[in-house]
């Protein structure tokens, strides 16, 4: 049971009293709640003989209906009242010094009734009341401060999302003392609400499942103004979405909190009452604060979690990059009569990119090189299905028509309807030197013969597009001294600052500078990627970069 010592010290009272009966001149004692005095006795300046005293009065000290205490006054049996120390009881009371008179004296010619007394007692109370409402707001707030300060410290060493949440509405509920606490998430995709932590509420009560935004009219309302919105009755308020399930669950009053954090909107705080209540203007601020702590918390969490989320999708992207390096011919390989070199620079963990060296019967070499249009993860799996693809049936096939045509049909089979890929492929038969080769609608390979150069077309369109589509597949003889460029359009297209692309025409100046000063293959690679970085400069790469160059010895 509270008290009149749990709001205001023993000075403050014994001071007060000392006051009171100097400038009365009757004795005034303090109790509490539980009837003993928390005060002493005031000694009073000796005075002449007088008459004893009457009678005693009591007035209780009361705070929100609630008694603290009691004043005890001895009414003494005299004349009229003494003024030279009324001054001061008046600034101790914080009343002005006519209206302590008015009361002491009731009529201008004085006089010493109990209503009197009663009155200067009653106002003696009042004020009392008032120290101990403020030592009680005081408090409040001071209590309010610790529990941000604490609600910090938890929210800091959080990171699991539902302990966060479960955190809050719990805390809220102690702090605000209110029935319940319900606390919903925004999907910023669906814009839907879901319950995610409660304290205090049915399973019944959370049955309702997932909310609509718009549905909302004070969830939406406490979005848009970004204030505390009250419900002064959730059983008769048309805005409420479920006024029976509310009369059901006992639910009252209620305040709605929305959750923002850097005018990003997290959710919404809601609480509960059992019976009607104002909120009063210190627990909305407390709310909001511990609202606004909360989506702070929250979006850490959640950020938290996205970061692992992250670091997971990472990880498996690194193991599967690994598993598409080792697609990737670590080396050329050493044929007599050819030099090969490679480029190949994924612009991302996974690459759309390949390029392959396959041994087939009767000393003859595949040759192939691709580029699947995209980026990511979808576009490293179609990439590995179309090596795949090729390789099965550049084994079974010489037909280059016919294996292009089967490796088009699984793409268009096996992909949705946008994803399509680009690729030449040839296979050069090394006794003679020839070379048969279908371009499914790739970036032509360049043919280099003393400073001659033929771009190699003949085949179709790119794969995946249409799976009827028809390839045509043509012959080049090689000879020595020739080079063959493959490229996928990364190294044609590749940008520089002012928006200008790398373009063809530097491809073969770059190669016919290589090829001028004796370079081998791998030299001629190298000069053309040199010549690709110095011209785009620092701007980063969009597209992968491969390159395959073949020297013919």
């Amino acid at each position: 049971m509270a008290t009149l010592t749990d709001y205001l010290d023993r000075a403050t009272l014994q001071q007060l009293q000392d006051i009171f009966t100097l400038g009365t001149r009757a004795q005034l004692r303090i109790f509490d709640a539980g009837g003993q005095c928390v005060t002493e006795v005031t000694e009073l300046p000796a005075e002449p003989a007088g008459p004893a005293k009457t009678k005693t009065i009591e007035t209780p000290i009361v705070l929100a209906g609630q008694t603290l205490g009691q004043l005890v006054l001895e009414v003494p049996g005299r004349g009229p009242w003494p003024t030279e120390q009324l001054g001061a009881l008046a600034a101790a009371l914080e009343i002005p010094p006519a209206r302590l008179r008015s009361v002491l004296q009731g009529s201008p010619q004085g006089g010493t009734g109990t209503r009197n007394w009663r009155g200067l007692l009653s106002l003696t109370s009042e004020f009392l009341g008032r120290l101990c409402r403020q030592a009680q707001q005081l408090n409040d707030r001071v209590e309010e401060l610790a529990t941000l300060y604490t609600l910090t410290a938890l929210f800091t060493g959080q990171t699991d999302m539902q302990q966060v949440l479960d955190t809050v509405v719990k805390t809220v509920v102690a702090v605000t003392k209110v029935k319940a606490a319900g606390l919903r998430l925004l999907d910023r995709q669906t814009n839907e609400l879901t319950i995610e932590a409660v304290a205090n509420l049915s399973k019944e009560y959370l049955s309702k499942g997932k909310i609509l935004l718009a549905d909302s009219i004070l969830d939406t309302e406490a979005f848009r103004t970004g204030e505390v919105v009250y419900i002064a009755d959730s059983r008769t308020d048309p805005r409420v979405m479920y006024p029976q399930e509310a009369a059901q669950e006992g639910i009252v009053s209620a305040i709605i909190a929305p959750l923002i954090y850097k005018d990003q909107k997290i959710g919404l705080l809601r609480l509960y009452t059992a019976e009607p209540k104002e909120f009063s203007h210190f627990e909305v601020a407390l709310v909001k604060a511990i609202a606004a702590e909360a989506a702070a918390a929250i979006a850490n969490a959640q950020l938290h979690a996205e970061s692992l989320q992250a670091q997971a999708t990472s990880r498996q992207l690194r193991l599967a990059a690994e598993v598409q390096r080792r697609m990737i011919p670590a080396s050329p390989p050493k044929v007599a009569g050819l030099d090969l070199a490679t480029v190949y620079l994924p612009s991302l963990e996974l690459s759309g990119d390949f390029y392959d060296f396959i041994e087939l019967p009767n000393d003859n070499l595949g040759l192939a090189i691709c580029d699947v249009m995209g980026k990511g993860t979808p576009t490293g799996l179609l990439m590995a299905s179309v090596r795949a693809s090729l390789r099965a049936h550049a084994g079974d096939l010489y037909s280059l028509s016919e294996i292009l045509s089967r490796v088009n049909r699984s793409l268009c089979n096996d992909s949705p309807t946008t994803a399509f890929a680009t690729l030449f492929y040839g296979v050069i038969n090394l006794p003679s030197m020839q070379l048969t080769y279908a371009n499914g609608g790739h970036e032509p390979p360049l043919l280099i013969r003393r400073n001659q150069v033929r771009p190699l077309v003949s085949g179709g369109m790119a794969l995946g597009v249409d799976r009827h589509s028809r390839y045509e597949h043509a012959l080049a003889g090689l000879q020595g001294g020739d080079v063959l460029i493959l490229a996928t359009d990364g190294l044609v297209e590749a940008m520089n600052f002012q928006d200008e692309q790398f373009g063809r025409e530097r491809v073969v100046a770059g190669a016919l500078d290589a090829i001028g000063r004796g370079e081998n293959a791998d030299g001629i690679a190298k000069h053309i990627l040199w010549q690709m970085r110095r011209f785009a400069g620092l701007r980063d790469r969009d597209d992968d970069v491969t390159m395959v160059v073949l020297r013919v010895v």
